[in-house]
């Protein structure tokens, strides 16, 4: 196990509880679907779609978003270099900050997935 200064503490507790409230906000906003938690989605799009239920195109939609955000989140990394946790929170508020600016748009949840 690694030891983190007692600062990174406060960081880390800090980004756990605004994660959670991401979460909470696209649950809402995405009619019951996760924005983090994709092993829910996959079983909503299954059911969905074999009930030929609209729902299976926003839990598609989540889940390529969270790939998409995986994926560029580690190319983000490898370009940033010795940077790569500053850039990756970085991009993760940006993401954030355009997912509140469009929060009427149904676009907005999946850049909460992909963040």
């Amino acid at each position: 196990m690694r030891r983190h200064p007692r600062a990174d503490w406060w960081l880390a507790a800090a980004l756990a509880m605004l994660a959670g409230c991401v979460d909470a906000i696209g649950f809402l906003r995405a009619g019951g679907m996760f924005v983090s938690f994709m092993s829910g989605n996959t079983t909503r799009l299954a059911v969905d779609a074999v009930a030929r239920q609209a729902a299976a195109f926003t839990a598609a939609g989540l889940i390529l978003g969270f790939l998409a955000g995986v994926v560029g989140g580690a190319v983000i990394a490898q370009a940033a270099g010795r940077w790569q946790r500053p850039a990756v929170i970085a991009a993760t508020a940006l993401l954030l900050a355009l997912a509140a600016a469009l929060s009427g748009w149904p676009l907005a949840v999946v850049l909460l997935a992909v963040a």
